[in-house]
């Protein structure tokens, strides 16, 4: 599976060397409504789409507070949602301690709320998704590091039969792009993308981050981020360490 697939079945088709949010969220509208299992509209919650990283500039030292520290172990639930959800934030909380979260933000088509106050709780929703290719769960949320602020998600799933999880090298597309062999013989895919915002104000250059890692038992594992501008909310190398996390399974 290539990432133009991946995108192709959560968002629809795109242009070829750039993507109109406006387009793709009447798209992603109609191909939601089809969907067996669709993301909630709730604060933090954020559908699957590729250029849809909607936020606005804040300045440094808006937060409330250190984040407090997240350990799996720690997670009193023993449904998935709560373990995965307890996995991720410590993945995040290890690599980006001084990340904060937008308080009242709503999904990735209402920019407008995502101009909120700042909080050390993480507002991080985890739910299973299901996909014509895949199934799993992710977690989402809109994250603030300095004065960027990003839509953020996490997605760990398998491929449903007879498909194949990816991408697991680089394809065309990308600004940029690199694939290696991880640690423990995962294929991962790190992959820059162009777009362009153009709801709210004007058209504005955008640059998602993409990390893909393929693990020998077949499970996918995706951390992105869709921030604002050109500016990326996390390094390439401390969003490979979260999707490399081996807390993050299903």
């Amino acid at each position: 599976m290539t990432y133009r697939q991946i995108f192709d079945e959560a968002i629809g088709a795109a242009p070829p060397t750039a993507v109109d949010v406006d387009t793709l969220v009447t798209r992603e509208g109609r191909r939601h409504r089809r969907r067996t299992t669709a993301y909630t509209a709730s604060a933090a919650t954020a559908v699957l789409a590729l250029a849809l990283g909607a936020g606005t500039l804040v300045g440094a030292g808006s937060g409330t507070g250190p984040a407090p520290a997240y350990s799996a172990a720690s997670a009193t639930a023993v449904d998935p949602a709560g373990r995965l959800r307890s996995a991720m934030l410590a993945a995040l909380d290890r690599e980006a301690p001084d990340l904060r979260w937008v308080r009242g933000a709503g999904p990735v088509t209402d920019g407008a709320t995502w101009g909120g106050p700042l909080t050390g709780t993480p507002q991080w929703s985890v739910q299973p998704f299901q996909w014509e290719s895949m199934t799993g769960w992710s977690g989402v949320g809109v994250a603030a590091r300095g004065d960027v602020r990003s839509y953020l998600g996490v997605f760990v799933g398998r491929p449903r039969p007879g498909q194949i999880a990816g991408p697991q090298r680089c394809t065309p597309g990308p600004l940029k792009c690199r694939s290696f062999t991880g640690p423990d013989g995962e294929r991962v895919v790190v992959a820059d993308f162009e777009g362009r915002r153009t709801v709210p104000g004007p058209v504005v250059r955008i640059v998602e981050r993409f990390v893909t890692v393929v693990r020998t038992d077949g499970t996918w594992v995706q951390v992105e981020t869709h921030p604002a501008a050109d500016r990326h909310l996390l390094t390439a190398e401390e969003m490979i360490d979260v999707a490399l996390d081996p807390a993050i399974r299903l």
